[in-house]
């Protein structure tokens, strides 16, 4: 089972373990359910198919380990998870909470030839901060309003006051 083939699911369980691991060197079902937000028996069918796959060593009732290929998918789902957070937040300037809630969404499909080029241009965004785009504060809710997944056809400022008439298609592209 490789990166791209894990589900969500179990990707996050992988993710649980590794972030328990490098805490607490081993992680215990109870505190992967805890971490993940799911009941121990969720934990248990994850475990058996993880352990399948070849990505932990566990006993029932006992401590979970990640294997060395347990432990580079979950490095490789850890630098996915960092690119897309990095780039949602630098180069599209969403607060961390919000980035971090999109890029879950994201980086479960995004191929390792993305993510390169992902990596190389958060690198080259984070070196050179004279090249970065500027977001206009003024009008952040420009696409929501163009693409009409919520509110009044108007652009607003920080404090949710009425900035200007959000431009018509025509004047966008």
């Amino acid at each position: 089972m490789s990166v791209e083939t894990l589900t969500d699911s179990l990707a996050r369980y992988v993710m649980a373990i590794y972030e328990l691991s490098v805490e607490h060197k081993v992680a215990r079902s109870k505190d992967i359910a805890g971490l993940v937000g799911v009941s121990r028996p969720s934990v248990t069918g994850a475990l058996q198919k993880l352990a399948q796959a070849g990505l932990i060593q566990y006993e029932p009732y006992g401590y979970v380990v990640l294997t060395s290929r347990g432990e580079g998918q979950a490095r490789q789902l850890l630098l996915k998870h960092r690119a897309t957070q990095d780039f949602l937040e630098l180069a599209l300037g969403l607060s961390t909470e919000r980035a971090q809630e999109v890029s879950g969404g994201i980086e479960q499909h995004l191929p390792a030839d993305v993510l390169c080029r992902l990596v190389q241009f958060n690198n080259f965004y984070r070196t050179n901060p004279d090249k970065r785009f500027e977001w206009s504060p003024t009008c952040r809710n420009l696409c929501e309003i163009m693409y009409g997944m919520h509110g009044p056809k108007t652009c607003h400022g920080e404090a949710g006051e009425i900035t200007q008439a959000a431009p018509e298609l025509h004047q966008v592209f």
